[in-house]
């Protein structure tokens, strides 16, 4: 079967368990792999992508290079892993000048940097247009995986929901963002939440968002739960952007981009939850609960699946 035909999640299904090994801090086709070392799970992330397909209007060099990175990191924070560094591969035709490669990779390093991890070097490779490939590496002492059980309390961390979302669509559509700083600043740098790791031992699963957040809790639903959204967070400069209520709630499901996390979180937990976000600056929304059941809904209606995919 060709891969337009079965689709990335159905590939993503059959190679996910190949070769991976028994009793993984994760399961096999989570956000990141890992092993045991003692008592902590040493976590590793690798990501790839065309230059060409991130890149919004307005993007140079460094902030794809600021984008890979951080997409990477996403992953193993949504994970509860640390981050202990960054690796960078590069595919270059070989016409390209060199100030827009040292570019690139200073936005690597400059992500790497502000997530408190360095960039440890890489490989370079001729290539017929510029591609990157980020691997990240972290550890923890407890790995949270893609998890919820019927009575969890559903959470969105973070602020850039519908913000990335409104960024693509104003590439796409040739829109300034002139009047919108805060959107561009969520797409141009969406640094991961170091933040995220103080809720460590109290959530029952986390999951990293980049296609969208109605695939990310189609990907929750998969696992045997039904998914009830009751209220998304509308910020003002998106619903400005947006021009009405229903685009904007679009623009918050369909977006893309946010690298930001979906939380799990036990009704007994809350409390300690909501405590320990309000002390590091975490934003957390309350977006709605879990049940026994399948499918994904927002008030009561069925939520499409739709998001990005490569195939």
């Amino acid at each position: 079967m060709r891969l337009k035909d079965l689709g990335e999640r159905a590939l993503l299904g059959k190679l996910a368990t190949i070769g991976y090994p028994p009793g993984a801090p994760l399961p096999p086709g989570d956000d990141a792999g890992g092993v045991w070392m003692g008592d902590e799970a040493w976590l590793l992330k690798t990501d790839g992508f065309l230059y060409r397909e991130v890149a919004l209007s307005g993007m140079g060099p460094f902030e794809v290079g600021f984008r890979g990175v951080a997409a990477t990191a996403s992953d193993l924070i949504a994970k509860m892993g640390r981050p202990l560094g960054f690796t960078l591969g590069l595919f270059l035709p070989e016409d390209l000048e060199e100030a827009f490669v040292l570019e690139l990779v200073k936005g690597a390093a400059e992500a790497a940097r502000r997530l408190q991890a360095p960039l440890l070097g890489g490989d370079t490779n001729a290539g017929p247009e510029v591609a990157l490939t980020v691997s990240g590496f972290a550890r923890t002492e407890v790995p949270v995986p893609r998890r919820a059980l019927p009575g969890d309390l559903l959470y969105l961390a973070g602020d850039r929901w519908g913000r990335t979302g409104a960024a693509i669509r104003a590439h796409y559509e040739g829109r300034d963002l002139g009047a919108f700083p805060a959107i561009r600043e969520a797409a141009f740098y969406p640094l991961p939440r170091l933040e995220l790791l103080s809720l460590k031992g109290l959530l029952r699963g986390s999951l990293d968002s980049s296609d969208g957040l109605a695939e990310t809790l189609w990907q929750l639903a998969d696992l045997g739960v039904r998914v009830d959204l009751e209220a998304l967070p509308l910020y003002p400069d998106v619903l400005a952007f947006a021009g009405d209520e229903a685009l904007a709630h679009e623009l918050v499901l369909y977006g893309g981009e946010e690298f930001e996390a979906v939380l799990a979180v036990p009704p007994e937990q809350e409390a300690q939850v909501l405590a320990r976000a309000k002390e590091v600056g975490l934003p957390l929304f309350r977006a709605g609960q879990v049940s026994e059941g399948e499918g994904v809904y927002f008030l009561g209606a069925p939520v499409k699946r739709r998001g990005y995919a490569h195939f």
